[in-house]
């Protein structure tokens, strides 16, 4: 029997989002994953 789990990382709900100085993305250096 073959199972697939499908996994997400996500940023932690209580940290406060960076957008990158060029506004392309978020900035995610030093962020809590969950």
């Amino acid at each position: 029997m073959k199972i697939l789990v499908a996994v997400k990382r996500v940023i932690d709900y209580n940290v406060k989002i960076r957008v990158k100085p060029d506004h392309s993305d978020v900035d995610l250096t030093n962020v809590k994953m969950a």
